[in-house]
């Protein structure tokens, strides 16, 4: 009879787990979903800063490792990249490591560019979290930054 109990009970955890891990998988979901559409500009317009974004945070690399890094087939990516180019926000040069391979760079527009959508998103941020307590966004930025540290360690 006390085996049926506690497997009962490992049972309820597990739902329990299970419900709260789908609650917070909705929630990162609805504050990314969230953010994206109250931000200014088009979907295309949103993902060819975000990719510019993550160029400037890398530095020179070839497209390859840009998609890669971007979770994208480098075909997903190519246009992005094309647009960003004759919009004069990247340039292509030569791998000094391989001369058949080219590296992107972001020019000094689209480091522009890329930060003004990220004084967007902070003033976005700053506007929801305004009537937050200073405990409660030092809670939010530490646990957040603990599943990202759990998420690469798993």
């Amino acid at each position: 009879m006390m085996q049926a109990t506690d497997r009962t009970r490992g049972s309820a955890k597990s739902q329990a787990s299970t419900q709260d891990l789908t609650e917070l998988v909705d929630a990162l979901r609805d504050v990314v979903l969230t953010a994206r559409r109250r931000s200014a500009g088009s979907m295309h317009d949103k993902a060819v800063v975000a990719l510019l974004a993550r160029l400037a945070d890398l530095g020179p690399v070839r497209a390859t490792e840009l998609a890669e890094r971007v979770w994208l087939d480098p075909s997903t990516i190519s246009r992005h990249l094309r647009t960003l180019e004759e919009q004069g926000h990247l340039v292509r040069a030569p791998d000094p490591d391989d001369g058949r391979a080219t590296l992107l760079a972001v020019t000094k527009s689209g480091r522009r560019l890329v930060d003004q959508a990220r004084e967007q998103r902070l003033d976005q941020l700053a506007t929801a979290l305004k009537n937050w307590s200073d405990a409660d966004r030092t809670d939010l930025i530490r646990l957040t930054r603990q599943l990202v540290e759990s998420l690469e360690h798993s």
